[in-house]
């Protein structure tokens, strides 16, 4: 297996990061929305989605290509989500970064070294 790349390292260091973020703030949220109403239920949900991001920030690190799948994916659909939110109120500039972050993480996961690492 080859080194791993400087960006997948960082790919890798922000989803747990993120991972780690949603998590805490997913507990604090079904804590105080006492477990079982609806921001409970949302609480929930981002809880699973923090842990699911965690898992890909190890699969990351460790060479893993579901984990590159799956961070791919998660990609695509935020810069979706960033277009449609423009039709929604969202601002132009928060849909441009929000989308452009996305891009330079699936461009640092697809670079001819993250390939060599990814055994792709």
């Amino acid at each position: 297996m080859a080194q791993r790349p400087l960006g997948v390292t960082l790919v890798a260091i922000i989803a747990w990061l993120s991972g780690f973020v949603q998590v805490i703030g997913s507990v604090i949220v079904i804590i105080t929305a006492q477990f079982v109403t609806w921001p409970a239920v949302v609480g929930w949900i981002s809880l699973v989605i923090g842990a699911v991001t965690l898992a890909v920030g190890i699969g990351l690190w460790r060479g893993n290509p579901t984990a590159r799948t799956v961070a791919t994916i998660v990609f695509v659909i935020n810069i979706v989500f960033e277009v449609l939110g423009m039709f929604n109120g969202e601002s132009l500039w928060s849909a441009i970064l929000g989308s452009a972050l996305s891009i330079v993480g699936l461009i640092l996961l697809y670079t001819r070294q993250a390939r060599d690492y990814f055994g792709s």
